[in-house]
Order: C-alpha cells, then sequence, then structure tokens
C-alpha cells in the first residue's frame, strides 16, 4: 500500500512534499523568533531594535557638563545624560563623579557651567 519503491513519480512527488513542509516549518519558525526578539526587545528598552542600530543617541545638551550644587557651590562632577527618576520625584542628572561612580541628582538642585578650556 505505501511501497512507493516501483513508482518513480510517487517518489519524487513525496520528496517535494517533504521539502514543502521542511521549507514552511522553517520559515515559520523564523518568523515566530522575529516577532518574539522584537516584542521582547521592544517591552524591555521601550523601542524597537531599528530605531537602536540606525537611529542612534540623541545627544544631550548638557552632556559634558560640570555640575555644581547651588547651595554651597562644590564640584559634584560631570553630567553624562538627563532623565526623569521616580525615586527622586521628578527630572534628575546623571552624573559621573569623579571616582567613576555615577549618581542621580534632581535638576533644580544643580547648576550647570561650561567647562572652562
Amino acid at each position: 500500500m505505501f511501497d512507493t519503491h516501483g513508482n518513480p513519480e510517487l517518489d519524487a512527488s513525496n520528496r517535494r512534499s517533504r521539502i514543502k513542509v521542511v521549507l514552511i516549518g522553517a520559515i515559520g519558525s523564523l518568523l515566530i523568533g522575529a516577532i518574539l526578539f522584537f516584542t521582547i526587545f521592544a517591552v524591555r528598552y521601550g523601542q524597537n531594535p531599528f530605531g537602536v542600530m540606525f537611529g542612534g543617541r540623541q545627544e544631550n545638551k548638557y552632556a559634558g557638563k560640570l555640575a555644581y550644587d547651588k547651595g554651597s557651590n562644590t564640584f559634584v562632577g560631570v553630567i553624562k545624560s538627563e532623565g526623569y527618576s521616580v525615586r527622586k520625584g521628578g527630572t534628575v542628572f546623571y552624573i559621573e563623579r569623579a571616582g567613576g561612580m555615577l549618581i542621580e541628582v534632581r535638576k533644580d538642585l544643580i547648576e550647570v557651567r561650561e567647562p572652562s578650556k
């Protein structure tokens, strides 16, 4: 009943259907993997991978400037970027201290100065 050794037409047809099933399965697996990748990336980083790869990062206008404490006029560090912090309750500067440690300080507590050259 399932013996196709004697009929070459059935051998070729059976082989084509197996190849078709394997190709459809491989393409389906790639599509599902790509959808999962984009979904996980969007949830974790808040944007799609193409925006990260080709869009680049927007430079902050405060990056590289010096941060001084408004109250005591003491040097705090170099500003790396700014953002929003739930813990601090508002917009913050991410400042790199002299030892390389990154801290976040509320924006209204910092005076921004240009570095002297």
